[in-house]
C-alpha cells in the first residue's frame, strides 16, 4: 500500500460517515444493475455459489440473492461497519454470509468452487498492483470473475481513491479470456464497463464474447455519430474555472464542492483551493449531515475562506443536503448561479 495514500484508512472513514453515498448515483446505480443482470441471463452464466468483493452495505448482495433462489453468498468486506448493515440488509437470505477480509493482507480467499466472484465499483479503488494480484487469487477459486469499473482515462485528474486500469489487459497477464460489455449511460462524462473473464472457453464464454463484439460495433457507430463527452467537458471546466478567476481576488482562499472531480489542480493563479469536505488538506469525502458541513464551514470561513463556490458535478448537494443550502442562503449572497457554479460570498469573520 502507498505510504503516500492510505487506502484502507479512507474507505474505513468513508464507511463510518456512509448516508449520502448510496443516494447519490441511486438511478445510475438502478441502471447499472439491469445492466449485469441481463448480460449475465443472456450469457447464462452459472450463479449457484458465489464470492463478492466490497460487498458495502450489501445493495448488489441483495440483488444477487434476490435474482437466484437458492444461491449461496461469500461477502467481503474491510469495513465492519459496512458488513453490519450488509447483515441487516440481506437477513432473509440464510444463504448470503460475511468476512472482514482486507485485500491488502496476505491471508488467503475463504472458501474455493466458486462459480463466479463479483466486484462492482471495487477494483477501481486499488493500485494495479493489487488488482492484478486478487485476479490470481480470485482464478484460483472462481470458474468467473466479473467487475464494473471505470473503463477509460478520465478528462480530469482522478482523486487519490481511483484508478483507471485497463482490465482487459489485466485479465489477459492472468490467462484469462475477457469480454467487456459498455454501459449504455456515463457519469459526468466518464465510461463504466462490465468485465466477465474466464480461464476456460466455455459455452458461455464463447456466448459472452460474441454478444460484446457485437454489442462493441454497435457503439462504436454511435460513438462516431456522437459529440466527445470529454471534450464537453473540458470546455465547461475552462468556462468555469474563467468565471471562478473574476469571482474570487488574488490571495484569497475559496472552498471548492467537486468531490474532487476536477482534481482541485485547475489553475487559479495564486487563489488557494480548499476541497470540501477536507482532511490535513485533502478531500476526505461528503459529510454525513448537515450540521457537519456547517460546522465546517464555518471552521474554514474563521480561517479565512472567502468563498464557496459548488462545481456541477456536486450540484446534488443543493438538494441532498437542504438545511446546509438554507444555511448559505441565509446567510451569505449569492453570487453566481448558472448551469456551471453556485458560488456564494463569505462574510469576513467578525
Amino acid at each position: 500500500m502507498s505510504d503516500e495514500f492510505n487506502v484502507n484508512e479512507y474507505w474505513l472513514k468513508r464507511a463510518r460517515e456512509y448516508p449520502a453515498e448510496e443516494r447519490r448515483y441511486a438511478e445510475y446505480h438502478r441502471l447499472q444493475e439491469y445492466f449485469l443482470f441481463e448480460k449475465l441471463r443472456q450469457g447464462q452464466v452459472p450463479m449457484r455459489n458465489l464470492i463478492e468483493l466490497g460487498c458495502g452495505a450489501g445493495r448488489v448482495t441483495r440483488l444477487l440473492a434476490e435474482n437466484y433462489p437458492g444461491v449461496r453468498i461469500t461477502a467481503l468486506d474491510l469495513s465492519p461497519d459496512m458488513i453490519a448493515l450488509a447483515k441487516s440488509r440481506c437477513a432473509d437470505y440464510p444463504g448470503v454470509r460475511f468476512e472482514q477480509y482486507d485485500f491488502y493482507s496476505n491471508a488467503p480467499l475463504p472458501g474455493s468452487g466458486y462459480d463466479a466472484a463479483v466486484a462492482v465499483e471495487v477494483f477501481l479503488h486499488h493500485p494495479r498492483k493489487l488488482v492484478r494480484a486478487l485476479v490470481e487469487k480470485l482464478s484460483a477459486i472462481s470458474l468467473y470473475i466479473m467487475n464494473i469499473d471505470w473503463s477509460e482515462a478520465w478528462p480530469w485528474k482522478t482523486p487519490e481513491h481511483v484508478w483507471v486500469h485497463d482490465y482487459e489487459a489485466v485479465y489477459a497477464e492472468a490467462g484469462l479470456r475477457c469480454a467487456a460489455f459498455v454501459l449504455p449511460q456515463k457519469v459526468e462524462g466518464m465510461q463504466q464497463k462490465l468485465f466477465i473473464a474466464s480461464k476456460r472457453m466455455t459455452h458461455e464464454m464463447v456466448h459472452l464474447r460474441e454478444m460484446a463484439e457485437t454489442a462493441a460495433s454497435a457503439l462504436q457507430a454511435a460513438q462516431n455519430a456522437a459529440t466527445s463527452g470529454a471534450a464537453l467537458w473540458a470546455e465547461q471546466l475552462q468556462r468555469a474555472t474563467a468565471e471562478i478567476l473574476r469571482l474570487v481576488p488574488v490571495g484569497d482562499a475559496f472552498i471548492l464542492v467537486n468531490d474532487d472531480q476536477w482534481g482541485n489542480d485547475a489553475e487559479f493563479a495564486g487563489r488557494r483551493v480548499i476541497p470540501f469536505l477536507e482532511h490535513q488538506g485533502r478531500y476526505w469525502g461528503p459529510p454525513d449531515t448537515d450540521q457537519t458541513a456547517i460546522g465546517e464551514l464555518e471552521r474554514l470561513r474563521q480561517a479565512g475562506a472567502s468563498h464557496i463556490i459548488f462545481a456541477w458535478p456536486s450540484f446534488w448537494w443543493l438538494d441532498y443536503y437542504s438545511g446546509f443550502v438554507n444555511h448559505l442562503r441565509s446567510n451569505f449572497s449569492c453570487l453566481v448561479s448558472n448551469e456551471r457554479l453556485v458560488a456564494f460570498k463569505l462574510k469576513s469573520p467578525s
